[in-house]
């Protein structure tokens, strides 16, 4: 009697949970095959490091937290991703359409681990090569004593090989975060309630249906994503491939909880811009920050497909004369707009498609 080969699945034990981010997938020619690199982290909730523990204190120091606030439901679930534990050299099974995939590396030091797959027909046969798209992919747990598997879900953003691309800041652009102060950029991450920037949804969602595909790149850490998830899902911004940072408390605690460095966001946004060589890209950021020198910078390396830098002028650090200068020295072929309201920048995609006529027939 032949018995089916039983499915391989992830090393974890039941202490151990496991997120699935959004992650990037793009057709490739040479392999004829959609691809994707996909990402996520294995943690243990409830083990904190003793150190952890103790520079905690600096952190509710810091934000001068009231007894009351620390033991809000807000601090609680904002805190709790800083709080677990790693799931280290852990085994990685994903589940893709009708194909297992066994990650070559296991989970770093940090409980990270990342791949990139070719992506089964079955699995995108019916996804556009013109239009935006999602496909589920899953995180193969255990099976249980009738043969079941858990698993923990996520998605794929196949982005077509033509197109417009948005790439997102988070805070300060579209969610209030008030980086340029540390005192309310804490306040505003751990003990207040999300908000988002008013009419920014409502533009993403307006060039969601002019066919654009959506990026964030943000200094939000990893372990701000469920709560950030969850903003983003209840003021229905357009869904779309995310790319955080890692905070290691060890190395920078509260009292350094800084923006992401420059040549990080640099090198994410430029390997976007790499993996989808023939897609236009608009860059939206704010002026709180590096924003507008980081784009400057790219759009300066990428001329031929960055078409628009959107800065969001902060009204706590507005864009100095030195500043826009430079940043009006961008090439002719990218369009540069400084804007307080979204309204000032709803017809961006109208006049890129008037600009770059291919733009219309992807």
């Amino acid at each position: 009697m032949n018995f089916a080969e039983p499915l391989p699945t992830s090393d974890l034990q039941p202490e151990h949970q496991a997120q699935l981010f959004p992650s990037l997938g793009y057709y490739d020619f040479q392999r004829a095959a959609w691809r994707a690199f996909v990402h996520g982290r294995v943690f243990i909730d409830g083990r904190v490091p003793i150190g952890t523990r103790l520079l905690l204190k600096g952190l509710t120091k810091a934000m001068r937290a009231t007894p009351e606030e620390v033991a809000s439901d807000t601090f609680q679930s904002r805190i709790d991703g800083f709080l677990s534990a790693p799931g280290r050299r852990r085994r990685i099974v994903l589940a893709i359409g009708s194909r297992q995939y066994r990650l070559r590396r296991r989970t770093r030091r940090n409980g990270s681990f990342y791949g990139t797959l070719t992506l089964p027909q079955d699995a995108t046969a019916a996804c556009s090569k013109n239009a935006p798209s999602a496909l589920a992919m899953q995180l193969l747990r255990s099976t249980d004593e009738v043969g079941t598997i858990s698993a923990t879900r996520g998605e794929i953003h196949l982005v077509p090989t033509h197109g417009i691309s948005v790439v997102s800041d988070i805070d300060d652009t579209i969610k209030m975060t008030e980086a340029t102060s540390r005192k309310e950029m804490l306040a505003n991450t751990f003990l207040r309630p999300f908000e988002v920037i008013e009419g920014m949804a409502q533009l993403y969602q307006s060039w969601e249906t002019q066919g654009c595909a959506f990026h964030y790149v943000s200094s939000s850490p990893w372990q701000l994503y469920e709560p950030l998830a969850e903003l983003c899902a209840a003021s229905r911004f357009p869904s779309g491939s995310m790319h955080l940072r890692y905070f290691r408390v060890r190395d920078e605690m509260f009292k350094r909880f800084r923006p992401i460095r420059r040549n990080s966001k640099v090198g994410i946004i430029a390997g976007i811009l790499k993996t989808l060589p023939a897609r236009k890209f608009i860059l939206v950021g704010d002026s709180g920050e590096k924003d507008p020198e980081i784009y400057r910078f790219l759009a300066r390396r990428f001329p031929a497909q960055i078409v628009a830098v959107l800065i969001r002028n902060l009204e706590s650090r507005p864009l100095d004369a030195k500043r826009l200068r430079k940043l009006r020295t961008i090439s002719g072929t990218t369009r540069c707009r400084i804007f307080t309201k979204s309204e000032e920048i709803a017809g961006t995609i109208d006049r890129l498609k008037q600009k770059h006529p291919d733009l219309n027939h992807p």
